[in-house]
């Protein structure tokens, strides 16, 4: 009977069944075209119009790894891969090369991923006007349902890819994870899958295994295809509707089940060390079911404990930094787990060497929220941060980009999670934090404590020497922690007004238009101090800020170099005026303002964003940093302790020995290039830190301070109160141009380092000074490394074998020496690693020796004008360009002069500037090798 009544209120709510396992009461919004069709096929389509003129397109199956039988371990992963390698509308690489010719680029705008219960394809930024396109895309998605081609010369050429990808993934943090994870998976097929899959599998398995995994599971109804951005829904759904409703309901519907994690009665504790693993972690978790109803009661439930968590992960941050501990971080967290269950953990970061004390500083802690809950001012701050973060999001609502979109459709269809407007969500928020209270979150988070089905795993570098914790000293410490009575948490009430200082408006010694943007203004503050407001409408309610002045790092002794590095970390982590850093944060809240210094190699400034309401507060930040900066010795002391934790084991670091033979080799040797070792470490001084810094921040009339966005002529009497009072001098600096520059000529290092899984790591260098700096070169720069990155992939990755992906990159820098880089690097099998370099050299020598085809140039040039497009809708773009063009004098490129700038481009002028920049390289390359 109960069943019965249960039933009946689910139904009263309007229940929507969404998958075979995970319901939901809360309709789609009426803006989302959604449906099921006859052969079972979901569909999400929705307008939306950030960004302008773009689409994307997702195709999601329910269906991943687990399904798969022993013989066809890492085939789920290996047909994703397939589905790029031949279609029935696109063969060969006619998927890639038809979206490549509009600007839709393979691995930015066309992607997948496997996990283990589901794979989805993804094509983004795809430009919107252009309908044929558009037609394209539903027919690659088509084809991806059930017309995969998967020839058997296809099969065996992607054989090489995957195992590359196996071997590239198979670090340290791999290998320890997946020991913990067949703990944490025990008894269920999880710990049995890893996605990758069996390299015995992948070298030997037949065609058919393959053909038979993608016949049983890529069907209609585990399959859900999505298509966000600015289009015309109406149109879409009638296509979606004739090309989707083509594909067949199969003849033999096959069930999807779900894996459940079992239960286990007793709890358990691992150990996973490897002897290349850099940090040490501690986990304490255990398996939760999700719910298989998301209704209102769930969805407040959620909300409470997500709340309670907030509230937990603050005050560990506050232990942390203001107290002396045997740990690096604290922390909780409810991570997806399985499609059927999530995880909750406390999770651990403890100092060399200290695991036990670390863990019982954190139980501790954890322990006082649950005898003593947590206080109504931590909830009153959680609850005004929250609210001002939503009225942003409010405020904002018009850019929330198609892929987030995307993504919240794709897990109403995976496990009903619900899907609500903006107006919805903040509706419904502002509602439940007026309603919720300090007792529901104590609640809450009581009903988190940790008590059965526990797992304690501890990750660790590999030593001999270290004497790790037996099992029973973690659960004793547990359980003497909990049967004692622990005082409640204290805080001291903050009552200090942020700026203390009386200050006024000061008077405006000149004003002055920015020609290159249109309703830029420049002000020359009454100290020296130039700030610039450039207004737009392309955010709702968002101010960028940021500010410069020359000098940075460049103008230390070398000596002093890794002090003056520190410095405005210190100064952060310190607080500000009569705050200390975490008191500062509680005073903040509900401020949406953050404010950033830094000391760069060539500049000194800040980084930092507002919106119109908190202006005032990133003004008095900024404020704070030049006059009331705290150093403060117990921070020193703790950035010390991360940096030398960072030393942990790192003799033992394959990455860091290779690092460091990179950076050696390409700064010659710089006296002024300091490697993270003791001696670095030991360098540290706080007097030092803080003159340097000081220094740097004393004369506010050699800055230039930048605003952009929702600002306007009427903000600058506020900037000039706050900027206008800071003290000047009429010194105005310059950076030193040390000139640090790899070694003349060809500089080759190979290194021997002992691997668990043996691989060749590709390193190459070339560095041009004869370059001449111009906007024209600058694209040519780009389009050198999109050339040489279009043929690496079908050299070496795809003909080859040899490696899963080659990272090309290159770049065209004005400061303070014009001077081209091109770096190539890559992971690979060993056994043809010295073959593969032969081609990385080869094709160096191609793009000097011969024409880009026609074809690929104009692809080139399509991507660079679409991510343009896309680029100028930002505000952060501008704020770049303005940046550029007050500090060096870079004219902006609005998207017809782009076009124009690139329509003068021919195959003659890349090969050109290709010989010109590669011929008289200088190069500096390494391999890495396994003993």
């Amino acid at each position: 009977m109960k069943v019965k009544l249960i039933l009946a209120h689910f139904l009263l709510l309007g229940l929507t069944q969404v998958s075979a396992q995970f319901k939901t009461t809360f309709p789609l919004p009426k803006e989302v075209a959604h449906g099921t069709l006859p052969n079972g096929m979901q569909y999400f389509i929705l307008h939306n119009e950030w960004p302008k003129d773009r689409a994307d397109f997702y195709f999601v199956q329910n269906v991943g790894a687990i399904l798969e039988n022993d013989d066809q371990d890492g085939l789920a992963h290996f047909l994703e891969h397939m589905a790029f390698n031949g279609t029935e509308h696109f063969k060969g690489k006619g998927i890639i090369n038809m979206l490549e010719k509009q600007g839709v680029s393979f691995g930015k705008d066309i992607n997948a991923y496997t996990a283990y219960d589901e794979t989805v394809y993804n094509i983004s930024n795809v430009p919107a006007d252009n309908k044929t396109l558009l037609d394209s895309c539903m027919y690659v998605l088509h084809d991806w349902s059930g017309s995969l081609l998967l020839a058997n010369n296809e099969i065996d050429a992607e054989r090489g890819v995957i195992r590359e990808e196996w071997r590239t993934r198979r670090n340290a943090d791999y290998r320890a994870g997946e020991k913990i994870d067949k703990v944490v998976f025990q008894g269920s097929k999880y710990a049995k899958r890893n996605v990758i899959g069996d390299l015995n599998v992948i070298n030997n398995f037949k065609y058919q295994v393959l053909r038979d995994y993608y016949k049983k599971w890529y069907q209609p109804q585990n399959q859900a295809v999505v298509i966000v951005g600015d289009i015309d829904v109406v149109s879409i759904e009638k296509r979606v509707k004739e090309i989707f409703g083509s594909i067949p309901t199969p003849k033999k519907i096959n069930k999807r089940e779900y894996e459940k994690i079992p239960v286990q009665k007793e709890n358990r504790y691992v150990l996973a060390t490897d002897k290349e693993l850099q940090r040490s972690g501690i986990s304490l978790s255990y398996t939760i079911p999700k719910p298989l109803v998301q209704d209102e009661a769930e969805m407040t439930k959620s909300m409470q404990e997500s709340l309670a968590m907030q509230l937990m992960n603050t005050r560990f941050g506050e232990y942390i930094i203001n107290n002396e501990t045997a740990g690096l971080s604290f922390g909780v967290s409810n991570n997806n787990l399985s499609r059927l269950d999530s995880k909750f953990s406390l999770n651990i970061t403890p100092k060399k060497g200290k695991f036990l004390e670390a863990f019982s500083e954190a139980y501790k802690e954890y322990e006082r929220a649950i005898q003593n809950g947590f206080t109504q001012q931590e909830l009153d701050r959680l609850k005004t941060k929250m609210r001002s973060s939503y009225d942003n999001r409010l405020a904002n609502k018009d850019k929330i980009s198609n892929g987030s979109w995307a993504e919240q459709f794709q897990m109403y269809f995976l496990e009903a999670n619900p899907v609500m407007t903006m107006d919805e969500e903040y509706k419904w928020m502002n509602s439940f934090l007026d309603k919720v209270t300090l007792q529901q979150i104590n609640t809450a988070f009581r009903a988190l404590e940790p008590k059965q089905n526990l797992i304690l795993s501890v990750s660790a570098p590999e030593d001999a020497a270290t004497k790790f914790p037996e099992a029973n000293d973690y659960w004793n410490a547990m359980k003497t922690i909990s049967n004692s009575k622990l005082e409640p948490y204290k805080e001291e009430e903050l009552t200090a007004s942020l700026v203390k200082d009386d200050l006024k408006e000061k008077a405006i010694a000149k004003t002055s238009d920015i020609k290159a943007f249109a309703n830029a203004k420049q002000y020359t503050l009454a100290n020296g101090a130039k700030v610039i407001i450039y207004p737009t409408t392309l955010s709702k309610d968002q101010i960028l800020f940021s500010a410069y002045s020359a000098g940075g790092n460049s103008l230390a002794e070398w000596q002093d170099l890794p002090s003056t590095q520190i410095a405005t970390a210190v100064a952060s982590y310190s607080g500000l005026g009569d705050y200390k850093f975490t008191d500062l944060k509680k005073k903040l809240a509900g401020q949406t303002a953050s404010v950033s210094p830094y000391i760069g190699a060539l500049y000194e400034g800040f980084n930092g964003s507002s919106n119109k309401e908190s202006l005032t507060t990133l003004l008095q930040l900024t404020y704070l940093y030049f006059q009331h900066p705290r150093f403060d010795a117990n921070t020193f002391d703790k950035i010390k302790e991360q940096y030398q934790n960072k030393l942990n084991n790192a003799h033992n670091s394959n990455e860091k020995a290779l690092s460091d033979t990179i950076s050696v080799l390409n700064t010659n040797y710089s006296k002024r290039n300091w490697l993270l070792n003791q001696d670095f470490i030991n360098a540290f001084d706080l007097n030092k830190a803080k003159k340097f810094y000081t220094e740097r921040f004393s004369n506010a009339g050699d800055f230039t301070f930048l605003f952009v966005g929702n600002i306007s002529e009427k903000d600058i009497a506020l900037i000039n109160t706050y900027l206008g009072n800071l003290p000047s001098t009429q010194q105005i600096e310059k950076y030193v141009d040390h000139k640090i520059f790899m070694k003349d000529g060809k500089t080759d290092k190979t290194i021997f380092r002992t691997m668990d899984t043996p691989k060749t790591t590709v390193y190459l260098h070339l560095e041009n000074k004869d370059v001449t700096y111009s906007k024209k070169n600058k694209i040519l720069s780009y389009m050198v490394s999109e050339w040489l990155t279009k043929r690496y992939l079908e050299t070496i990755r795809e003909e080859e074998g040899g490696s899963y992906g080659v990272q090309v990159g290159a770049n065209l820098s004005q400061s303070p020496t014009p001077l081209f880089s091109l770096e190539i690097n890559f992971d690979c099998n060993p056994d043809k690693a010295d073959a593969l370099v032969k081609i990385v050299h080869t094709e160096l020598t191609r793009v000097q020796t011969e024409n880009i085809p026609a074809n690929m140039l104009e692809d080139i040039k399509q991507s660079i004008i679409k991510n343009h497009q896309e680029q100028i809708k930002e505000n952060s773009y501008w704020l770049s360009a303005l940046t550029s063009y007050v500090r060096n004098d870079e004219t902006p490129l609005d998207i017809e002069l782009l076009k124009n700038t690139l329509s003068t481009i021919t195959a003659k002028d890349l090969k050109e500037f290709t010989v010109n920049a590669l011929k008289k390289s200088n190069s500096v390359q390494v391999l890495m090798k396994a003993k």
